[in-house]
C-alpha cells in the first residue's frame, strides 16, 4: 500500500470494489477479517449488481461502521456499468475489484453425444458404460434389481475440451430426448451412439462491454488489482480474451493449483509497471 493515501486518523485505504455483488456478504467478511487481523485500515466499498440489496446491513454494528468510510451500491449490469466514460471516481489508496462467480452466471449449456473415444479421454470408468444398459433407470429400478444406488447420476464435473460435463450416464437417455426436442427444425441423427450429457462452457460474450469493450482492461484501467473466482472460466478462456484484444500491458497469475482450488478457478490481474518489480503472488503466470 502507498503512505501517502493516509486518513486524517493515519489509517490507509482499502477500496474494495465488489462487481456482481450479490448480498454484499463476500466483501463484508473480507473486511471483518482484515479489521480483526488488526491491520489499520479504512474502507471504500463498492457493489455493482442489477439487482439492488442493502450490503449496509452487514456493517450495521459499531466495530464496522468506524472503519467504513463510504459504501455505495450500484445498480446496473457490469458491462454497461464499465462502458460508461467514468465508472469509479479516482482512487485514494490500494483498489482491488473483486469478480466472484459471476462470469459462470451467464455460462452456456448444451448437450453433447459422446462417443468412446470421448469418454476414455474423461474417465475409463464413464467409457464402460457404453458397453452396457444395466446402469440406466429402467433396469435399476425394477423389482429385484440392484436399486436407486447402481444409478450413475454423481454431480462429479468432468473436463472436456469445449467445457465440462458430468457423470450422469444414467441420464443419457433424458439428455437424448432433450437433445431431439431442441432440435425438431433441423436435422437429427436419432441413432447416433454413445452417451448424451449436459455440456457447460465458458460464454466468451460476459468479458465484452455493452460497448465492445474489454471488462477485464477497464477493471484494470480503474483497479490496482482484479481478482476472479469462476467455476468455468479456464486459462485458455482467459489467454484467448486477451489475444482478441491485444492487452499486452497487463499480467495474469493463475492461482488456483497455489490456492488448492478443485472446483473454480482463480486469478489475479494487474497491470504492468515497468518502473517497479513486479509481485509474485506464487501462482503460475499465464499471460
Amino acid at each position: 500500500m502507498e503512505t501517502d493515501h493516509l486518513t486524517d486518523s493515519g489509517a490507509l485505504w482499502l477500496e474494495l470494489v465488489d462487481v456482481g455483488a450479490g448480498s454484499g456478504g463476500l466483501t463484508s467478511a473480507i473486511c471483518r477479517q482484515i479489521h480483526d487481523a488488526g491491520f489499520k485500515l479504512k474502507f471504500r466499498l463498492w457493489f455493482v449488481d442489477l439487482e439492488p440489496a442493502d450490503p449496509a446491513r452487514f456493517f450495521g454494528d459499531k466495530k464496522s461502521r468506524g472503519v467504513v468510510d463510504s459504501l455505495l451500491y450500484l445498480g446496473d449490469d457490469y458491462r454497461s456499468w464499465l462502458s460508461r466514460e467514468k465508472p469509479l471516481p479516482a482512487a485514494d489508496g490500494l483498489r482491488i475489484a473483486l469478480v466472484s462467480r459471476l462470469f459462470n452466471n451467464l455460462s452456456r449449456f448444451s448437450i453433447h453425444c459422446l462417443n468412446g473415444s470421448d469418454l476414455s479421454s474423461l474417465s475409463e470408468k464413464m467409457a464402460i458404460y457404453l458397453d452396457s444398459d444395466a446402469y440406466l433407470p429402467h433396469h435399476c429400478l425394477t423389482p429385484g434389481s440392484k436399486g436407486a444406488e447402481a444409478l450413475v447420476i454423481s454431480n462429479t464435473r468432468l473436463a472436456l475440451p469445449n467445457g465440462r460435463t458430468f457423470a450422469q450416464a444414467s441420464l443419457s437417455d433424458f439428455y437424448r430426448g432433450m437433445y431431439i426436442i431442441s432440435r425438431l427444425e433441423g436435422s437429427v441423427d436419432t441413432l447416433e451412439e454413445g452417451l448424451f450429457l449436459p455440456v457447460r462452457s465458458f460464454n466468451p460474450e460476459c468479458l465484452v462491454t455493452s460497448g465492445g469493450g474489454s471488462v477485464l482492461s477497464y477493471l484494470v484501467d480503474n483497479c490496482d488489482y482484479v481478482i476472479i473466482e469462476d467455476a468455468d472460466l479456464r486459462p485458455q478462456d482467459l489467454v484467448e480474451h486477451m489475444k482478441t484484444y491485444s492487452l499486452h500491458s497487463i499480467h495474469i497469475q493463475d492461482m488456483t493449483k497455489a490456492l488448492g482450488l478443485t472446483g473454480n478457478y482463480a486469478y489475479i490481474i494487474w497491470p504492468k509497471n515497468k518502473s517497479k518489480k513486479e509481485p509474485d503472488f506464487g501462482g503460475e503466470c499465464i499471460w
